[in-house]
């Protein structure tokens, strides 16, 4: 596969950053995965970590390619719920940590993804926005129903509820999973927490894609998305893939197997961030 990919998680106005991304090819297969800990509840961060890794192991250890993408992906988000209990279970007094995700597979030329509450998916055609996720949320639902405007969303008390997340319930949540869509030339999936998604327009977000080099765009939109939201600005997670071609790369230019964001990278990032509001202060 040829694809152009760039990826970064901010920090934000937060002293945690509850955003876990990975990226994987495997078996000539992509896997993108983001979630967003939710920070309502202890341990955001080890339930985003948890899904993050089960998936990606679980994903490199299936038969590839998927017979039935669609169905591997309910697979790996199933199989990371119990790994998110089990990361719950044994912690000192045990806690219930939560989750949102949203994963997109790759495979032969096609497109699948699959989300649990409002992290997002956006597909951008032709530089403009052509299909997104819609959100496990209260305000979505009421929208979807008539009853909120674009407007009123935004200012909602309840725009961050969930009604689905991964974690917390014995059972797992039932993931909203696409129909696989066939890429064309320079489509951008992009994988978003609701740190990038809730201060930008899909307007916004396509036109920074389309005015840049990839990796440029992703820090631009994540650095607008903190300071338009500043000084309440979430965790911003972005994972963006530009699909040029289903051609089989040669080894030499093979793009990394893995690249998971550890905690070190977080870290650093972190402290970035902090230095940089304090010069700005300064």
């Amino acid at each position: 596969m040829k694809y152009q990919l760039a990826k970064t998680s901010r920090l934000g106005n937060r002293i945690v950053n509850e955003d876990r991304i990975g990226v994987v090819e495997h078996n000539n297969v992509a896997l993108l995965v983001l979630a967003d800990g939710m920070g309502g509840y202890r341990g955001g961060q080890i339930a985003s970590k948890a899904m993050v890794n089960r998936m990606l192991r679980q994903f490199k250890r299936s038969k590839l390619p998927a017979a039935d993408p669609a169905a591997l992906l309910k697979d790996l988000i199933n199989d990371a719920h119990f790994a998110v209990l089990r990361a719950g279970n044994e912690q000192y007094p045990p806690i219930e940590p939560r989750t949102t995700c949203v994963a997109c597979l790759i495979q032969e030329g096609n497109a699948w993804w699959a989300h649990v509450g409002d992290s997002r998916l956006y597909l951008f055609r032709g530089g403009k926005p052509f299909v997104r996720t819609l959100d496990h949320s209260k305000i979505e639902e009421l929208r979807r129903k008539g009853k909120l405007s674009k407007e009123e969303m935004d200012k909602h008390p309840q725009r961050h509820l969930v009604t689905r997340c991964v974690g917390y319930q014995k059972h797992p949540p039932i993931p909203t999973v696409s129909d696989k869509i066939p890429l064309e030339k320079y489509d951008m999936l992009l994988l978003c927490s609701d740190g990038l998604w809730g201060p930008l327009t899909k307007e916004n977000i396509a036109d920074t894609l389309t005015q840049n080099p990839l990796a440029e765009a992703v820090e631009r939109i994540a650095y607008q998305a903190e300071f338009r939201s500043y000084p309440e600005a979430d965790n911003i997670s972005v994972i963006t893939l530009r699909w040029i071609s289903n051609e089989i790369m040669d080894e030499t230019n093979e793009t990394p197997k893995e690249d998971v964001q550890d905690e070190l990278t977080q870290t650093i990032t972190a402290l970035d961030n902090a230095m940089g509001k304090l010069n700005s202060r300064s």
